[in-house]
């Protein structure tokens, strides 16, 4: 059954008991945000970045670039060192692109402390390209299983300019194991950032990387003046191709109709804060996708995830036309334009969820 546990509401006199010592991995605009959050419910809280030059201006400025008028809570260590942000660490919050991954558990391991660590929050959304590995896969892959065990997944509709600002926002944590889950709701839960727990980590992941992919075709398609129509229509036909990903590799259907999935996929689909909407719009105004993403001048996780989740689709025979069209836009050099007519003149088919063959 999926779990929506609710804490108590927090008091202030008694929320510094259960504090803990938190090491945010990524200093983007989203692994800022959080590390405020949590600092704002009393954690002891170390940011650390790979990009020395981005540290130093977020230590001298308590601003992130990306963020407007947002403080970063003074309480919170900045730092390029790895090993000093890991240093005593009870939970870990991994918030670098997806594509980094690997490489900064590798550092992790290196440093010694994937098994100290109490809980890994995975934040980050996507699909390693060379294995197919989900994000809690590519963890246990180099931290080991005992770590692995140790993992919840943070997703749902969520911009970081908006959660900065206070405005209300609603995730789910997802974990195998009920405790775990509970004890990170308690860490991030806010007045203003409500968090569900869930235990469909598959389908948690699932939907928070594809709907990256499904939002490009969707910023595509507002450049275009297409209407609302084919938004709507983008949005429900590409939440079908999810689900029925998500059923064939053992994803539960109601999870898709959950905050990890309609709910970000509408957020991520049509909202001017979503770097992959923003890229889709660029494209169907003539830029390469280089142009594009040197454009947005952030990390655009559906660029890498079309190809991945296109590889990952075909090695679970899972048809998904919405994904392969973005692939080859993004890929081969087909225009947007070109690719919505190849959508619209597929066969006829009767509307299904949940069949491998409907699309």
């Amino acid at each position: 059954m999926t779990r929506v546990d609710e804490p108590a509401a927090m008091n202030p006199e008694t929320e510094s008991a259960g504090a803990k010592r938190i090491a945010v991995l990524g200093a983007g605009t989203w692994g800022i945000t959080l590390a405020g959050v949590l600092a704002q419910n009393g954690h002891a809280v170390s940011c650390w970045d790979i990009d020395e030059g981005l540290i130093g201006r977020l230590e001298s400025q308590r601003r992130h670039p990306k963020l407007g008028a947002y403080q970063i809570p003074s309480t919170i260590a900045l730092t390029p060192r790895l090993e000093q942000a890991l240093e005593g660490a009870q939970g870990g919050v991994v918030a670098v692109p997806s594509r980094a991954m690997r490489s900064v558990c590798e550092a992790v391991a290196a440093a010694g402390a994937g098994d100290r660590i109490e809980a890994w929050v995975i934040t980050n959304k996507g699909i390693e390209v060379e294995t197919l590995m989900l994000m809690n896969e590519v963890l246990a892959d180099v931290l080991g299983p005992a770590a692995g065990a140790r993992v919840g997944v943070l997703s749902g509709p969520s911009h970081a300019e908006e959660v900065s600002k206070g405005m209300p926002t609603t995730v789910v944590v997802a974990s195998a194991d009920p405790a775990l889950a509970r004890a990170i709701q308690r860490w991030f839960f806010r007045p203003t950032f409500r968090v569900y727990t869930h235990d469909d980590v598959v389908g948690v992941e699932l939907g928070g990387s594809i709907k990256n992919v499904i939002a490009i075709a969707g910023g595509a398609a507002d450049a275009m003046g297409l209407g609302d129509n084919a938004r709507a229509s983008l949005i429900t036909r590409g939440m079908a191709e999810i689900v029925r990903l998500g059923l064939a590799v053992g994803a539960r259907l109601e999870t898709f109709m959950g905050l990890s999935g309609i709910g970000d996929l509408i957020v991520t689909a049509g909202s001017r804060h979503s770097r992959n909407h923003r890229f889709g719009e660029l494209l169907a105004q003539g830029l390469t996708a280089e142009e594009a993403l040197k454009e947005v001048g952030m990390v655009v996780e559906g660029y890498t995830t079309a190809r991945s989740a296109r590889e990952y689709a075909r090695k679970h025979h899972v048809e998904m036309p919405i994904i392969e069209a973005v692939y080859q836009v993004l890929y081969h050099g087909l225009s947007p334009r070109r690719a919505l007519e190849d959508l619209m003149a597929r066969d006829p088919k009767p509307e299904h969820y949940g069949r491998r063959g409907a699309g």
